[in-house]
């Protein structure tokens, strides 16, 4: 049996409580043997080259109408068992849903821990350091390649889509939410490592791009947020041993709890956007696992499940400021650097309330359409074309 580390803290006690998940361990036959109706293949992506196991768990019920609901399960090589017998759980009831169960993990001949550090995690420039902050290539992975082959194999409803990730996999899907908030409808986030990269999930510049894509996306996504009570304080019941176990100066700098409230708060009150957060008491990093999967479940297949209301659309009257048109992100992006630099000089040129008033509209129309690596690529560019040209900006941009 293979055997690897997980960055879920130190002394995780979910290698007991996931038993079951340990088949995924074990290697693609070993899971498929002791998992009925579960496929397993390769995948690699086209534009980041890397390579991916995919788990698939076919339904146990008929086709409804409407089409299966799918949930797409991180680090699938520890979290796919437990999230099939889950979700199965759940399609035995008189009112269960068929659902296809996609798991996204990694070759027996890769070190899981490696890989996912990569691909879940963001970064706050375009140059991260090595082995992180591939998290904008993962989601166009799923996005693009992975999403699109599921819906040519089975009828998928549209309406009912789901991801789910735990620790960097949590994190991973709040980065997903902010950039491509109708990826899926229900964005299930376990114990987000909310902490990463200087907390910059928490930065406004980063997921205040979220209500503009709402807006004019239409889009209406429902996030859970979970977490365990001993993510921040140490667990009494099992007691941190010299090198190893959880760091109670950690746990406190981390903020885990506090942080995941917070965010879930913060996404509450965005129109469009249905937020909830639920602490499960006497649970850990590691042993919370099973229940934010159960609660996930629940929160994404229960037939109640209702869409939030669309937020309401902004509508543009009158003139652009100054009358020059504020380009939406597509057509900024398909523009030279030249042409970019020069649109900046003829607005840096205005008055400043008509300038302020354009560059307000202008970076609404960038959250709305880009990413964070997009908007951030733009970013240093305008830097290196100011030092080119000796140019500097006005104080607002």
């Amino acid at each position: 049996m293979t055997k690897f580390s997980f960055d879920w803290g130190k002394g995780s006690r979910a290698l007991v409580i996931l038993a079951v998940a340990l088949v995924g361990w074990a290697g693609g036959a070993s899971a498929a043997e002791v998992l009925p109706n579960v496929e397993i293949r390769e995948m690699v992506g086209k534009d980041n080259g890397r390579r991916y196991q995919i788990y698939t768990a076919l339904p146990a019920k008929p086709q409804p109408e409407e089409g299966y609901s799918v949930v797409y399960v991180l680090d699938a090589n520890i979290m796919f068992a437990t999230m099939v017998e889950t979700v199965r759980a759940s399609e035995r009831r008189p009112t269960g849903r068929g659902t296809v169960v996609i798991g996204i993990g990694y070759p027996d001949d890769l070190k899981p821990n490696v890989e996912r550090t990569l691909d879940l995690t963001p970064a706050l420039t375009s140059t991260p350091k090595q082995g992180t902050g591939g998290a904008e290539s993962f989601l166009r992975f799923i996005e693009n390649e992975l999403k699109p082959e599921v819906a040519a194999r089975f009828k998928i409803d549209t309406t009912r889509e789901t991801l789910f990730g735990h620790s960097y996999g949590g994190l991973f899907t709040l980065y997903a939410l902010i950039n491509a908030p109708g990826l899926v409808d229900n964005f299930v986030a376990a114990s987000p490592s909310i902490w990463y990269e200087g907390r910059m999930m928490q930065k406004a510049n980063v997921r205040g791009r979220l209500e503009p894509k709402v807006q004019t996306q239409q889009v209406t996504p429902r996030v859970l947020i979970t977490v365990g009570e001993y993510e921040q304080t140490p667990d009494p019941d099992f007691p941190a041993v010299q090198g190893q176990g959880s760091n109670p100066d950690i746990l406190k700098e981390r903020q885990q709890v506090d942080n995941a409230r917070e965010f879930a708060d913060y996404l509450s009150k965005i129109p469009g956007v249905e937020a909830k957060f639920v602490m499960f008491p006497g649970e850990d990093h590691g042993t919370v696992i099973p229940g934010a999967i159960s609660r996930g479940v629940r929160f994404a297949l229960a037939p109640t499940v209702q869409a939030p209301t669309p937020a309401a659309k902004l509508v543009s009257t009158g003139k652009p400021p100054g009358g020059i048109k504020v380009p939406t992100a597509q057509e900024y992006l398909k523009l030279t650097a030249d042409q970019r630099y020069k649109l900046r000089m003829r607005v840096r040129k205005l008055p400043e309330q008509q300038r302020m008033a354009w560059n307000q509209q202008f970076q609404y129309s960038l959250n709305a359409g880009l990413t964070y690596l997009q908007h951030r690529k733009l970013h240093e560019e305008r830097q290196e074309m100011d030092q080119k040209h000796g140019t500097q900006p006005p104080p607002e941009g």
